[in-house]
């Protein structure tokens, strides 16, 4: 059976606020009557010492100074007596309200002072104050025949007096009583409360992600135009989500975008060779095949057109794999002097045959760190490019030059006819070929390719041109 993340969201927090009733309802039941004893107790012990200690202070003399005194420390619910060594009471202060230390009831709740030997003097009272005399120190409970308890604290005092301090526990018992009633009150309120948080909460959570499938239905239709929208502000893990998401549809727009710009483009670029190559064919099969030597010049043709089918292709799938894999690159540091002065060897015999140059200018030493396979792929491009639209009895200069913030400006420098600033806006662009009018062919990847690599290196690149002055394509790195 399937289950929702709004059920398990709901379920979750039931289970939490569920699990924090039960550890109050125990932390009640098994600990909160036993502290709340042990605070009375406390509290007991406490007005029984400042009340002996007010007593040693005013010489053991019972004055309306001395009673005012002990009076103030009664609390609601406490009583204080005070008989001679014999057990005859003297003095009964009552905070209770009723049957003080078991001495009856009477008709107000307010503490006071009684002089009643009547009440003072009850049978229970004279055996209580006799128990407090006989331990020097008393501590105990006290149950009358209605099962009221009581909790006595006692001290015999330089046995001249007779010190008794009271609480009834009833009140203990009924404030547990009204604690744990009123408990359950809550414990529905928060089950209630819990129950339309969830539903809230788990709409809320939700909806992020029903927004996520329904984009993702769209992507799989392939609309890959959809984005989520994410609220402004948003940083957690869904707003995340959501922007990876509309990272992967842009990239996956731009991936189709190129795939069918790519499948136009070679499909034109394609159509041509194929047709020079299939008029070749059949004229060689049906016209010329007996002919030797204009059969050997159109098989050279179909020859030459067949390398550059081959090289447009190959150019295709660099392009594609380097935007692919835009992210894996092998850096490593490397003398870039001597792979400039090495490439400039490379083209040296071929230029010669053309009566051109090639030729190095800097220093020996220039450590750089990039992909070398990568930057040797740039290097090749921009110096074959330099090499087409050079003409004869010139050089093309490969330079490098240390600049002021450490970096290394590399610059492929041609004597050509120049590039015009239209062109040079595009010049780096997919398939787009300058120069039009010297009539030079090529795959119109060369460039783009040399882009692809400088950006993801995340190098500067350009290119300086002035027509009848020739150019410079540099990067810095």
């Amino acid at each position: 059976m399937k289950t929702s993340i709004r059920n398990k969201l709901t379920a979750l927090i039931l289970a939490v606020c569920l699990s924090i009733i039960l550890i109050i309802w125990l932390t009640t039941t098994l600990f909160f009557k036993p502290m709340y004893y042990n605070a009375t107790q406390a509290e007991l012990t406490g007005i029984l010492s400042k009340t002996v200690k007010a007593i040693k202070n005013n010489h053991g003399q019972l004055d309306q100074q001395l009673t005012s005194e002990i009076q103030s420390y009664i609390k609601s619910g406490v009583c204080i007596e005070i008989s001679d060594e014999f057990g005859t009471g003297l003095i009964l202060m009552e905070g209770i309200g009723d049957a003080c230390q078991l001495h009856g009831a009477k008709d107000r709740h307010t503490a006071s002072i009684f002089l009643e030997q009547r009440r003072l003097n009850t049978k229970e009272a004279l055996e209580l104050r006799s128990d407090v005399r006989s331990t020097g120190n008393y501590n105990g409970n006290l149950t009358d025949e209605y099962n009221n308890r009581q909790l006595v604290r006692g001290t015999f005092w330089n046995n001249q007096y007779t010190i008794i301090v009271s609480t009834n526990l009833a009140r203990t018992d009924s404030i547990i009583g009204i604690v744990l009633a009123q408990l359950k009150n809550t414990s529905f309120i928060v089950i209630v409360i819990a129950l339309v948080a969830s539903a809230f909460l788990s709409s809320w959570f939700i909806q992020p992600l029903t927004t996520l499938s329904k984009a993702t239905k769209e992507v799989s239709k392939g609309n890959y135009k959809v984005q989520i929208q994410i609220p402004k502000g948003s940083k957690d893990e869904i707003a995340q989500l959501a922007n990876d998401f509309n990272t992967m549809t842009k990239e996956i727009e731009s991936s189709q975008q190129m795939q069918k710009e790519l499948i136009a483009s070679i499909s034109h670029d394609l159509r041509t060779p194929l047709t020079i190559i299939r008029g070749y064919a059949e004229s060689i099969r049906d016209i010329t095949g007996d002919k030797p030597e204009i059969r050997q010049q159109q098989l050279n043709t179909i020859i030459d057109e067949t390398d550059r089918l081959s090289k447009m292709v190959n150019s295709v799938l660099e392009y594609a794999r380097l935007n692919r894999d835009a992210q894996k690159l092998n850096i490593v540091q490397y003398n870039m002097a001597d792979m400039c002065s090495d490439i400039a060897d490379i083209y040296s015999h071929k230029a010669e045959s053309e009566g051109k140059d090639v030729i190095y200018k800097g220093p020996e030493l220039v450590y750089v760190m990039a992909d070398a396979s990568l930057m040797e792929r740039v290097m090749h491009n921009f110096v074959s490019n330099a090499l087409i639209h050079t003409p004869p009895q010139t050089a093309v200069t490969i330079q490098a030059q240390a600049l002021a913030d450490g970096k290394v400006k590399i610059s492929v420098i041609d004597s050509g006819d120049g590039i015009s600033e239209e062109d040079q806006k595009h010049l780096f662009d997919k398939y787009y070929r300058s120069r039009k009018s010297s009539g030079k062919q090529g795959t119109g990847l060369g460039l783009a390719i040399v882009k692809t690599i400088l950006e993801n290196h995340g190098f500067e690149y350009g290119v300086n041109s002035e027509i009848g002055k020739g150019s410079e394509f540099w990067f810095i790195m």
